[in-house]
């Protein structure tokens, strides 16, 4: 009996030893892949340990020895790009083969809601699904996994964004993809990869987070907080939690609309909680090789403004290494007009913008859209997500595939103030400066530091701007509010960036965390 218990027991651990060694991709890597062109491009897996292997795909082969721990990841170089080509990869008795890989243009699609805002939910659904019918278009949604252990959600299998898939890809992406792919004549490959009320450190990494001591508060704030809330008493209020979520389904379900969704308690399951998608989400796909990004986020950031100057770009800096290419490109979109509730006067998203901008104009190989002329004022979230996508591509054109189309809107360049007026300087005018009637949106002020409504004219592609009261002007502000009714165009109808002229302290100054102990953890 002994003995049997024994062969038993050996034939157990063979088996799970078998399944341990058995030949494995990265999980990207699966039918209707679509590889970077022009590229090395990094392909990896798990096998045997200290195994050979090779990958043999357009006539090439590429070999390499796993590690002593199974690991294994090879570099595959001058691609032709189109497809299905097969790629077939093997480990002594192993073999995967993958018929349907592609090679053109990929990138990343990253961020909070409105990025993650859906094709079929956007403006024109209807219409856009029923045409989409170019297969040149995939997309792989990149499972929502919100803590080490939760249930698996989805799968990271490569669909074609046509009528029959086309409905989950977020509809920034979609946009993005079609202009791509309508322009370079190439397959493109869009990794979805976001998560609606995120803020930036949830993408980030714990490491890199306390190198920056503007940054480690976050961590700290969020560690403290769950240290002296204790497991036990955080396990106690997670499982109240999902009673009353349980009985808020139930009586949605029949009929009843006063319920009010329960707020999930804060803590290690929480996907919310500062680096915590870096390392079930986007882990997942590093290092795959991609092009770019299009990232679409800042609203969770919008408290803490001043410190997303450093934080956003640290965020890219982070990825780029993440990634193994310095020069990644990012390309991000600017808060939209929105009328925040929250807030009231407090113009916390303008700050938000301008660190936004700032970005764009101190980092590299960067590029940002403006999106506050097709902002709602009630919702947080714009519908209307076409004109995000192809603004994003014109970006993309110009500033990484050097195909020079309009792709900004003015920016403020600098200001002569004479006698009662303040004259505004602009780059990006092309043909010229414009309006829609009245200027709007602009305010200026005194020594007094008060703000009032200002008189602006467009001149000789110049913006004066003026207000009787204010007879010696000191700065001027433009859409600085949450909402703005700023309606600066160029002529290539793009919306100017909203600014200031003044470097006057910030209401998000300083503040450096969220508090946990007194916030509502909002959807």
């Amino acid at each position: 009996m002994k003995f049997r218990f024994f062969i038993i027991l050996l034939s157990l651990i063979f088996a799970v030893n078998s399944e341990a060694q058995k030949l494995k991709l990265g999980e990207l890597f699966s039918e209707g892949v679509v590889l970077q062109r022009n590229s090395k491009v990094s392909v990896w897996g798990t096998s045997t340990p200290s195994a050979p292997i090779s990958i043999t795909i357009q006539g090439k082969k590429y070999r390499t020895i796993t590690e002593n721990d199974g690991k294994w990841s090879l570099t595959l170089s001058s691609l032709k790009v189109g497809g299905p080509y097969i790629m077939s990869v093997i480990c002594q008795q192993d073999t995967i083969t993958l018929n349907e890989v592609y090679v053109g243009e990929v990138w990343i699609a990253a961020g909070q809601s409105n990025m993650a805002w859906t094709l079929e939910k956007t403006d024109g659904a209807k219409k856009h699904i029923a045409n989409a019918t170019n297969k040149n278009i995939r997309f792989v949604l990149v499972p929502i996994i919100t803590y080490e252990g939760d249930r698996t959600r989805g799968d990271m299998n490569w669909r074609t964004a046509t009528t029959g898939n086309v409905a989950s890809i977020s509809g920034v992406a979609y946009f993005f993809a079609k202009q791509l792919q309508e322009k370079l004549n190439v397959p493109v490959g869009i990794i979805c990869c976001y998560k609606g009320g995120t803020a930036a450190e949830v993408w980030m990494s714990r490491e890199s987070l306390l190198k920056d001591s503007n940054h480690a508060p976050i961590v700290k704030a969020y560690e403290n907080y769950v240290n002296n809330l204790g497991k036990k008493k955080y396990d106690q209020l997670y499982n109240m939690y999902e009673k009353k979520l349980s009985q808020y389904f139930d009586s949605v379900k029949t009929g009843y609309k006063q319920s009010i969704r329960p707020e999930e308690p804060m803590g290690y399951r929480h996907y919310k909680r500062p680096y915590g998608l870096y390392n079930t989400m986007l882990k997942r796909i590093i290092p795959f090789t991609a092009k770019g990004v299009i990232w679409y986020q800042g609203e969770a950031n919008a408290p803490r403004a001043e410190q997303y100057r450093t934080l956003f770009p640290a965020l890219i800096n982070e990825w780029r290494n993440d990634f193994k290419n310095p020069n990644l490109p990012f390309l991000f979109v600017q808060l939209a007009n929105y009328d925040h509730p929250t807030y009231g006067a407090k113009p916390m998203w303008a700050e938000l913008r301008e660190a936004q901008l700032l970005t764009w104009q101190k980092v590299k190989n960067t590029s940002m859209v403006v999106t506050i002329d097709i902002g709602e004022k009630n919702t947080i979230h714009p519908t209307n997500k076409k004109p995000v996508g192809e603004r994003l591509a014109a970006c993309a054109f110009n500033t990484v595939y050097g195909i020079k189309v309009p792709h900004s809107g003015p920016v403020y360049k600098s200001l002569k103030i004479k006698q009662n007026k303040v004259i505004l300087s602009f780059n990006f005018i092309y043909k010229g400066l414009i309006a829609n009637g009245e200027l709007k949106g602009f305010t200026i002020c005194g020594k007094n530091r008060h703000f009032i409504p200002a008189k602006a004219v467009i001149k000789n592609n110049k913006v004066i701007v003026s207000a009787g009261k204010i007879t010696n002007p000191v700065a001027v502000r433009y859409g600085w509010s949450n909402w703005t009714e700023g309606n600066l165009k160029n002529s290539a109808n793009f919306p100017a960036s909203p600014f200031r002229t003044d470097n006057f302290e910030l209401i998000s100054a300083g503040v450096k965390s969220q508090n946990y102990e007194s916030s509502i953890i909002n959807n």
